[in-house]
């Protein structure tokens, strides 16, 4: 196994809401939305390490940030040894010639006032490597090497296609010889032939150059290809990492296999296979659920001591108790639905949101449950609602903030092995909790 060229330790990257003087001033209090919470990984000489994830997991933020493309909130990056958010001067002029990126977007990513020429040459002018002539012939050498001609050095961005934008922006990441390149969504504006030209590119440079490549997709295939370990990410953490076929094959964390799920198949056998898309929305990173970040919407939350239900009961009453903690119920419209202005008729109340809520028969105990709790509900009582579901079905997975625990393969979710700590703290809130009676109302 080789050494880790990056590490990773602890990344966190907040930005601030209600920050401004004024704010301050006025007591405003600062409300954090956390793209990167609490990351740790390393990427080891001559791999690639790919990073997945759903649209705003905070991918491209971790790879900035990792960069010092943005300046972090708390962590710490080393890049061979030497802290990367202490460097200053010739210090971080070195790091940058050694660290690369090839940006996402192969339209904005290029000056289009400038050549491919010039935008080739531009960093080997800013690092004072050779003459102007040099620096030409060099430009001239990587636009041969990445697929282009050295005939189109003097064109400008808008004269090619979206493919050749890619292979010019990669030869000016290549330009000063670094050693890691972060490739960002590298080839998801392509179209698929282009994308396996330029996949094919990327592998072929890696092994002559015998670069590190930290590759950011939601393309799983493409992940797939070209990835030596996989890091999925979701919410702004990284909740599995391990070996790409470990990951594909035997996946460990809920949210990697729904991703896995999701992904189109071309064997015949499985033209009528039913997809299971992972329910409900992305949580706001402004307020992230309390311990498992994914417990919102994971098919496998565990239930607490003493109950077993079907996996889908358990779920529905919990989305059916979050929208009732949230607010999300209107209980004035519930009334004019049901047809009762003077708000006699409670029955009539809990059976209208109790048939909008559930399309499945629950258990005795838990229509008794459910039912007091609608009860409340109608009388505008959303706290003792809330409470009365709260009590009987708490999961430890809104307690229990699962870690990544060392390993080839770990993952963040307490189905599977955890730290210590996360262990005993489970065992300790197990021992704790204490389930109420069916019904029993907390008022």
């Amino acid at each position: 196994m080789t050494d880790p060229l990056v590490t990773v330790d602890d990344l966190e990257k907040y930005y601030y809401e209600n920050d401004t003087l004024l704010d301050r001033l006025t007591g405003a209090e600062r409300e954090a939305v956390r793209a990167v919470d609490g990351v740790s990984f390393e990427v080891r000489e001559g791999e690639t390490l790919g990073v997945v994830g759903e649209s705003g997991c905070g991918k491209s933020t971790l790879a900035e940030t990792l960069m010092r493309l943005r300046e972090p909130t708390g962590g710490s990056v080393t890049f061979d040894g030497d802290p990367v958010f202490d460097l200053s001067g010739t210090d971080m002029n070195a790091f940058r010639r050694r660290a690369q990126v090839m940006f996402q977007d192969p339209f904005s990513s290029l000056d289009p006032r400038m050549t491919a020429g010039e935008i080739i040459t531009e960093p080997l002018a800013i690092h004072g490597v050779g003459t102007s002539g040099e620096r030409r012939e060099r430009a001239e050498t990587l636009l041969d090497e990445v697929g282009l001609s050295a005939d189109q050095i003097d064109r400008y961005p808008h004269e090619f296609s979206g493919g050749q934008r890619q292979r010019i922006g990669f030869a000016r990441a290549l330009a000063i010889d670094p050693e890691f390149i972060v490739l960002d969504e590298p080839v998801s504006a392509l179209d698929v032939s282009v994308q396996a030209q330029v996949l094919n590119l990327l592998a072929d440079m890696q092994a002559e150059r015998d670069l590190t490549y930290l590759f950011i997709a939601h393309d799983l295939s493409v992940v797939r290809h070209i990835s030596d370990r996989v890091a999925v990410m979701y919410l702004g953490e990284i909740v599995e990492i391990g070996p790409t076929e470990e990951i594909f094959e035997d996946p460990k964390h809920p949210y990697t296999k729904a991703l896995l799920e999701s992904v189109p198949r071309a064997d015949t056998d499985e033209r009528d296979r039913t997809v299971e898309t992972i329910r409900g929305d992305v949580p706001s990173p402004r307020n992230p659920p309390s311990g498992c970040s994914f417990r919102t919407r994971c098919p496998e939350l565990i239930q607490p001591p003493g109950l077993d239900l079907p996996q889908a009961t358990f779920r529905g009453i919990s989305e059916f108790r979050t929208r009732i903690e949230n607010g999300d119920i209107d209980v004035d419209l519930r009334w004019e639905q049901v047809g009762d202005p003077d708000r006699e008729d409670r029955e009539a109340f809990v059976d209208s949101l109790r048939e909008e809520a559930f399309d499945t028969e629950l258990p005795d105990a838990e229509e008794e449950t459910v039912s007091e709790a609608i009860r409340a509900l109608a009388d505008g009582d959303r706290e003792t609602a809330a409470a009365t579901l709260r009590e009987r079905y708490r999961s430890p997975c809104e307690a229990i903030d699962p870690g990544l625990p060392a390993g080839e393969h770990p993952s963040a979710c307490l189905l599977n092995e955890q730290p210590e700590d996360v262990e005993t703290a489970r065992e300790e809130w197990e021992a704790d909790y204490e389930a109420p009676e069916a019904g029993a109302s907390s008022r």
